[in-house]
């Protein structure tokens, strides 16, 4: 994909990601190893400019309505809806709830089986700890304008949990922390608590942690959720506008749009775009297979995405309806 603009904005962006437009029968191919360019710069664009960008073959431009800054108004009051499938939630325009590791994990109700990776024995997933449900909505006509579940309060659909309770859960990601240093991880929906495709702009958090050295923990998502999240040493590094510069991991979870397939990906576009420095990620089922890797530094490459794979939609890795059990290892060699 080729961008007329310096400034890369987040549909472009987001649509460069296969996980946002998943078609479950799609097969996954590896793309070899990439050069990276040098001085990349982008610019930082006024609201108001005109932003042109060819999107998969497609022209497209549009104003930029994007400040860099997220409105301080008020949470407006809404109905907390405790199952996925209903969609009477008013849309979310309060600020994002931060959750950092500091608060306990949730917990699920008792039984829970011995492996993470297991699954409930009586066929029912827990929501313990999730808020409401939001309305699922299109916003547009492009395959990205999608706003799936982002959880009401925005965030809620994204919550830590302790391992003796996440095989209860329907889609969980085991975090495995670097064997060199503490890492942290900041999670987002692709769609902001604005409704606009600014989700992985800080200072949104759907859910954030530290993970000491070699340490684990593990994270639910709910149904219908878009989303992703950086992760690197110390502070998540940011864009020059204020964009998660870190070497992401993208997901669909059971996604209505997509006849409840799921799908992820590891994606540096962000990263390489800014000339910053390529994190590596490992993101794989518990089995160990449909793998999306990049190695530190782009020492490798596999179902994953640089910033020369915008626009296509052949390498996010996905799965046919049903339970997501993903292990995710940071600073990936």
């Amino acid at each position: 994909m080729f961008v007329k603009n310096s400034l890369l904005l987040a549909a472009a962006l987001t649509a460069g990601s296969a996980v946002a437009r998943l078609h479950g029968h799609e097969r996954r191919h590896a793309h070899p190893k990439v050069d990276i360019e040098a001085d990349v710069q982008v610019d930082k664009r006024a609201v108001g400019d005109v932003v042109t960008a060819t999107i998969d073959g497609v022209l497209e431009t549009w104003i930029n309505e994007w400040s860099g800054l997220l409105a301080t108004s008020s949470s407006t009051s809404t109905t907390v809806v405790q199952v996925p499938t209903t969609t009477a939630v008013p849309v979310v325009t309060s600020v994002p709830s931060a959750v950092e590791s500091a608060v306990p994990a949730h917990t699920a109700s008792p039984g829970s089986s011995g492996s993470w990776s297991d699954l409930p024995s009586n066929g029912q997933y827990s929501r313990a700890g999730f808020g409401g449900v939001s309305e699922a909505q299109t916003v547009g006509v492009l395959d990205w304008d999608y706003i799936g579940n982002v959880g009401v309060p925005w965030g809620s659909n994204i919550i830590q949990v302790e391992e003796s309770v996440a095989s209860q859960y329907k889609h969980v990601l085991r975090f495995e922390g670097s064997e060199a240093e503490p890492w942290n991880v900041i999670f987002w929906n692709t769609y902001g608590p604005d409704n606009k495709m600014t989700g992985f702009w800080a200072p949104n958090e759907a859910l954030s942690f530290s993970l000491a050295q070699g340490e684990v923990k593990y994270v639910a998502i709910d149904d219908n959720s878009q989303g992703g999240w950086a992760a690197a040493p110390g502070k998540v590094p940011t864009t020059n506008f204020g964009q998660y510069a870190a070497t992401w991991g993208e997901f669909d979870m059971s996604s209505e749009k997509n006849d409840g397939f799921s799908g992820w990906d590891v994606s540096c576009i962000i990263a390489e775009l800014n000339g910053l420095e390529v994190q590596g990620m490992s993101i794989c089922n518990h089995l160990g297979q449909d793998c999306s890797t990049i190695g530190r530094g782009l020492s490798s490459l596999l179902n994953a995405y640089t910033k020369n794979d915008q626009g296509n939609n052949h390498l996010a890795v996905s799965q046919a309806s049903g339970p997501v059990r993903l292990v995710v290892k940071l600073d990936y060699a």
